[in-house]
């Protein structure tokens, strides 16, 4: 049986609980309830912390930690769960004793998984500097910030890297169904991750995290006329000829005003105007029935079939895609 350490800290999320109650079933609930056989098992999944004192994590609620990370000198895999904390939180201070014997069972063989925003204290180890990892989009710049030696790749739901490919990252919050479902693929075969996905109805986020990622206006800049044409967009995006419009606002030359707008944002001027469009379309997908054809004219787009590709380039789907996936269905 293979012994799995759910890593708990006092930022972590309900992943943690939901981890163990689905590592629990492999082996046993599609076993005796499907097959009717007997259960057998695989997985020893326990709580490890700091300490065996309780902790108290988000919203109040308490963990009783089976083992400290002292008592536990082998483990098969690690899993850190999504954790509560704001963007610009680091762990180079924080949880010492956890971080190092992450390392340690690292350097012994161990897998390493990481959750969401537990790619942030996995980021603490070290481990991740010159390797591939990808967190919650949200995360991203600052993790870039505060790590620059990873190679973030924010599209990718699950990525694997390090020696024989042992450490494990995850997207956003709920794709720690896809690292738990990788994990038990890897380790204890493709039929049991099959029937653990089918027992609980969980599909894998094969689109990325694409998809899903919000467009933020970057305004932690100090160009006055950037920030002049970034509010006149805000409101008039669906003019033609924005580019031109906001140039000519400025009153600067147009190949000084595109420089200064992309050293301000990190965009050029269209790709800004696209992402902002691209954006409107998605809240009108998601909350309207407009047809696709009215929405690309709503959002400055006569030529419906460029639209079509654009968001398709933006967010991997096409807008028809996009509408069944996040448009919030009735219930009769």
């Amino acid at each position: 049986m293979m012994h799995i350490s759910l890593l708990a800290t006092p930022e972590s999320g309900a992943s943690l609980l939901g981890a163990m109650e689905l590592l629990s079933t492999v082996g046993v609930a599609w076993d005796s309830m499907i097959d009717r056989q007997e259960p057998c098992p695989v997985y020893r999944p326990q709580i490890v912390a700091e300490s065996r004192t309780p902790i108290t994590c988000f919203n109040h609620w308490t963990v009783h930690p089976d083992a400290a990370v002292d008592d536990v000198r082998q483990t098969d895999v690690i899993f850190i769960p999504s954790l509560w904390v704001d963007p610009d939180e680091t762990f180079t201070e924080r949880h010492r004793a956890l971080r190092e014997w992450i390392v340690s069972r690292y350097r012994d063989g161990a897998l390493v998984c990481a959750a969401c925003t537990g790619v942030m204290l996995l980021a603490g180890t070290g481990l991740l500097d010159g390797e591939v990892a990808t967190t919650h989009w949200a995360y991203v710049d600052s993790l870039r910030a505060s790590h620059p030696d990873i190679e973030l790749q924010p599209d990718k739901v699950l990525v694997a890297s390090g020696n024989d490919g042992r450490l494990i990252t995850s997207g956003s919050h709920a794709t720690w169904y896809d690292l738990l479902l990788y994990i038990i693929s890897r380790t204890a075969g493709r039929d049991a991750a099959a029937h653990t996905a089918r027992f609980f109805l969980l599909q894998w986020h094969s689109d990325g995290q694409s998809p899903y990622m919000a467009f933020h206006e970057p305004l932690a800049h100090s160009d006055a006329a950037v920030r002049q044409a970034q509010e006149w967009l805000r409101d008039n995006y669906s003019q033609p000829n924005p580019v031109s419009e906001i140039g000519a606002q400025s009153g600067l030359a147009p190949r000084s005003f595109n420089r200064r707008f992309k050293q301000a944002t990190g965009m050029t001027p269209l790709s800004y105007i696209q992402q902002l469009r691209v954006e409107r379309a998605k809240a009108l997908l998601e909350s309207s029935d407009l047809a696709v054809d009215a929405i690309s004219w709503k959002t400055g787009y006569e030529d419906v079939a460029f639209f079509n590709r654009l968001f398709k380039r933006i967010t991997g789907l096409t807008p028809g895609a996009y509408r069944r996936m996040f448009s919030i269905p009735s219930v009769d």
